[in-house]
Parts: structure tokens; C-alpha cells; sequence
């Protein structure tokens, strides 16, 4: 059976922070990247997280001096993963 990803991932193993809606912010790795979106994996996921949910991905450790956040749709998770759709990047 052949891959339906429109972008190539790639593998990586670096700190992100995930925020969500009303602006709480949680530390988190990446599992991989692609054009599309992403991996995060997290200790656990906050429950607060749903499929479907928009929330915000920052490819750095610290959100004070994170030049970009890309806003991205929650589309598949289990107790310790989400994979996020990238919707938007803006500069804070």
C-alpha cells in the first residue's frame, strides 16, 4: 500500500511549544516536519485537545522570542502524539 502524504517528512528530534486557544503554552518535541505539518509528541497530551481543534506550533523553546507561530488544525492524536495540519505561519 503506497503513502497518501502530499509532502516528504522528515525526521527530527527538537523542542517545540504548543499553545492552545486561550493562550497556555506546553513544551513538546517534534516527531517529524513536513511542508503540510507535523509530528509533536508530548508526554502526554493535555486533555483539553481535540481533533479538530486549532491551535498554535512554535519551532523554538522559548514563545518570548519565537519570530513565528504556525496555526495549525489537530487531525489525528493518541495519549502521547498529534498530528497537526499547518494552516497559517505569522509573525508575531
Amino acid at each position: 500500500m503506497g503513502s497518501n502524504r502530499q509532502y516528504i517528512r522528515i525526521k527530527c528530534d527538537s523542542q517545540c511549544i504548543l499553545m492552545d486557544i486561550d493562550g497556555s503554552t506546553y513544551e513538546a518535541m517534534l516527531g517529524d516536519i513536513s511542508l503540510g505539518g507535523a509530528l509533536v509528541k508530548m508526554s502526554s497530551i493535555p486533555g483539553k485537545f481535540q481533533v479538530g481543534d486549532v491551535c498554535d506550533l512554535m519551532l523554538c523553546t522559548d514563545p518570548d522570542s519565537c519570530p513565528v507561530k504556525h496555526t495549525c488544525r489537530v487531525i489525528r492524536m493518541d495519549s502521547a502524539n498529534m498530528g497537526v495540519r499547518f494552516l497559517t505561519n505569522r509573525a508575531q
